[in-house]
């Protein structure tokens, strides 16, 4: 989600107050930086426990799936958790239903951030083969085989995962599913600012989890796509992750993996317009004021803001939020270009304001 302009500092009151919708007026220390984080968790923990306990005995495999990922990041605060109990029964849910989301989900959880390290507990059970069985028609399995073989300098196992990845037909990394998996389960009852503050925590999680663009590049170097058979493959993989990926994220990587192949500047302009004009457009349908951040018209604009992703996608929320927006694509890219240099100032304001540390 757009990241929030860094506050400038003012002139105020360390003990600060936040207006927290259904709660009033909270007093917090300005000076601790993790006061709102800590308010926030003793607020919800009882719907965070709740909702964690929905998802954990929940009859929909995905569901149950993200309660055993969010394992130890819902319950952080709860005693006697066991993550890695959690993470092993991942495994076997994925090892037993051979569901892609599922299987997509335990091999993240498995990994380290290097993939090179020996897998932990129930891990090994794992097999990338079975998962691209299971999602042969979707490139993010065959890369992770590829970044695999390149760890083990298996050069033709590297060249033929890639060459399935570049025949598929879908990108989908699963990353960015957490929510869409678990909103179900979330307890009717919660107050407004629990769902939005608990939402916000599962899109901390997701944007947290490895993502699956290194093999991309590594493969698609400069000098690897002087082969004519290289370059055709990283095309299309850029091309389909510019035209399927859900994710503005996995749009703009698709988009600088084109520039690599040789699109032509007018092309990645047009895609760069594309992608700015969208953020902007979610920018301004989505709460960032940090000061404001908890208020009710904000929370109930968070709330509204995740409902549409959930059902469109992030990319094809941007598209409505741009054609709501009355704006054309250029005008929505310079806003953006605009905003941008603005929190690029406030920022170097803001470092330069602090005191010098010992």
């Amino acid at each position: 989600m757009p990241m929030p302009a860094a506050e400038v500092p003012k002139k105020i009151d360390h003990a600060g107050e936040i207006d927290v919708c259904g709660v009033g007026k909270v007093k917090l220390d300005r000076d601790d930086g993790t006061a709102t984080g800590k308010y926030f968790d003793a607020l919800t923990k009882k719907s965070r426990m709740r909702w964690l306990s929905a998802l954990r005995n929940s009859d929909d495999y995905r569901a149950r799936a993200t309660g055993l990922y969010l394992e130890g990041m819902l319950d952080h605060d709860a005693p006697q958790k066991d993550p890695e109990a959690a993470r092993d029964e991942l495994v076997q849910l994925a090892v037993g239903t051979k569901d892609p989301a599922v299987y997509a989900l335990a091999y993240t959880k498995c990994i380290t951030e290097v993939e090179n390290s020996a897998l932990p507990g129930a891990c090994p059970q794992l097999s990338l083969g079975e998962w691209t069985r299971a999602d042969s028609d979707n490139a993010v399995p065959w890369l992770r085989l590829a970044a695999k073989a390149r760890r083990e300098k298996d050069g033709a196992a590297e060249a033929a995962a890639f060459a399935h990845a570049a025949q598929a037909h879908q990108y989908e990394s699963y990353n960015w599913s957490l929510f869409s998996f678990a909103q179900a389960a979330m307890p009717g009852d919660v107050t407004a600012a629990d769902r939005w503050h608990l939402t916000t925590t599962v899109i901390g999680a997701e944007a947290a989890m490895p993502m699956p663009y290194q093999p991309l590049f590594q493969y698609c170097s400069r000098d690897a796509m002087a082969d004519a058979t290289v370059r055709r493959q990283c095309n299309a993989l850029a091309e389909l992750m510019v035209n399927k990926a859900t994710t503005l994220s996995e749009f703009s990587m698709g988009k600088s993996l084109g520039a690599r192949v040789g699109w032509p500047a007018d092309v990645v302009d047009h895609l760069t317009q594309e992608m700015q004009a969208s953020m902007q457009a979610i920018l301004q349908m989505t709460p960032s004021d940090p000061e404001q951040q908890w208020n009710c018209d904000s929370v109930a604009r968070g709330n509204a803001y995740m409902s549409e992703w959930d059902q469109l996608g992030e990319r094809g929320l941007a598209r409505q939020a741009i054609e709501r927006s009355g704006e054309t694509v250029a005008e929505l890219a310079r806003k953006y270009t605009e905003q941008s240099a603005k929190w690029a100032r406030d920022a170097e304001a803001s470092a330069q304001s602090r005191p010098a540390q010992p």
